[in-house]
């Protein structure tokens, strides 16, 4: 990304930890990404002689409803794998003369997608603990998000920050979050394609936050394969390549995501044998366990899918349990463990009686 820097004054910076209002110098030094959005830099904030930072600058175009919706779910949200915001604060574009939305949140070195691009470049398996790990944590935000009735609706590998030399990870990007309503209908046209969960692909309205579960499901895939389990060139061909796993979708489930889809059914299978020789064939590499927890999120009827807490519980994450370590990317010596079980009393009371299974037991 390009490195041209800009700096202006923004009169009306808000920190999001003290409400405190101030005016600072905003210095932008690198473009790190763009998108229907808008764009996001690298920025530093002078705060009277003090140069804070670095954050990752996010800037939409200002009184949209939609785009409120970030600011104010991120307003509300503090979790240890949910982005952070900082600050936030409107400005004038001397570009095009129009108001922009700016949201200063925390930086972190990469994406897991260029994680899983490091280890495909250089033909190397993404050892499963690493996998283990960063599935661990994205479960741990959907526990706390899907809690608050916080639907992410675009989880895929470019939306989740990882820091590989501790393990940490932080979900963000939540420019198409929503708080779910009961019986309130919601667009289905939402999440990338290659993650859009089958409910989706066939036009359902009221769907519910297991679409992220199921885009937690293609996430923990593409570590194993270092590319997108289900690549369909348009949304229709998408369920075609789902079916090649889990076979043709039942007719109720159609029925019940969306009682008016007349699209292709692919009733015939795409494959023979079992669907659990179809999984073994495709993700062997997960292992048993992890084979078993693809199985029960990879699912078509969303009620079927595992939630947050039980995916926490699941046997697939015992390593973690175990041994608090692991070799980050390019180094010789293991390290600890980022925290995974510095539960808030919020989080205990979600996970409930499954506590005993979910943290290690000293």
């Amino acid at each position: 990304m390009s490195t041209q820097s800009s700096e202006f004054i923004a009169n009306d910076v808000t920190s999001n930890r003290s409400n405190g209002v101030k005016q600072m110098l905003v210095k932008e030094y690198k473009k790190i990404g763009e998108g229907a959005f808008g764009t996001v830099s690298q920025a530093k904030l002078l705060d009277g002689e003090t140069w804070i930072g670095p954050f990752a600058i996010k800037k939409v175009p200002a009184q949209t409803e939609y785009k409120s919706r970030e600011l104010e779910i991120l307003r509300l949200t503090n979790h240890p794998n949910v982005i952070t915001l900082e600050y936030f604060f409107t400005h004038k574009s001397p570009k095009d003369g129009k108001i922009y939305q700016h949201l200063a949140m925390e930086c972190l070195p990469e994406t897991l997608q260029l994680e899983i691009r490091c280890y495909h470049n250089s033909m190397l398996e993404l050892p499963l603990k690493h996998i283990k790990l960063y599935t661990y944590q994205i479960a741990r935000a959907m526990l706390y998000l899907h809690a608050l009735g916080i639907c992410h609706r675009d989880i895929k590998p470019s939306n989740i920050l990882v820091d590989p030399s501790t393990g940490i990870l932080k979900i963000c990007d939540f420019g198409s979050a929503k708080k779910l309503e009961p019986q309130q209908p919601s667009v289905s046209y939402i999440c990338s394609r290659y993650y859009r969960a089958p409910e989706l692909i066939v036009g359902c309205q009221y769907y519910s936050t297991q679409i992220d579960i199921w885009g937690l499901g293609c996430v923990i895939a593409e570590m194993l394969l270092r590319k997108p389990i289900f690549q369909g060139d348009d949304p229709i061909l998408q369920l075609r390549e789902i079916a090649k796993l889990l076979g043709p979708p039942d007719k109720r489930f159609l029925f019940n995501s969306n009682p008016k889809y007349v699209g292709p059914l692919f009733s015939r299978p795409l494959f023979s044998g079992k669907v659990s020789q179809r999984f073994q064939k495709v993700l062997g590499n997960a292992g048993e366990k992890g084979i078993d927890l693809l199985m029960k999120v990879l699912v078509y009827e969303p009620e079927n899918r595992l939630s947050p807490r039980r995916i926490l519980a699941h046997e697939f994450f015992d390593d973690l349990r175990i041994d608090n370590k692991f070799v980050p990317r390019g180094s010789p010596n293991p390290v600890n463990l980022p925290k995974l079980f510095n539960f808030s009393n919020f989080e205990l009371d979600v996970i409930g009686e499954l506590i005993d299974r979910v943290a290690p037991s000293h």
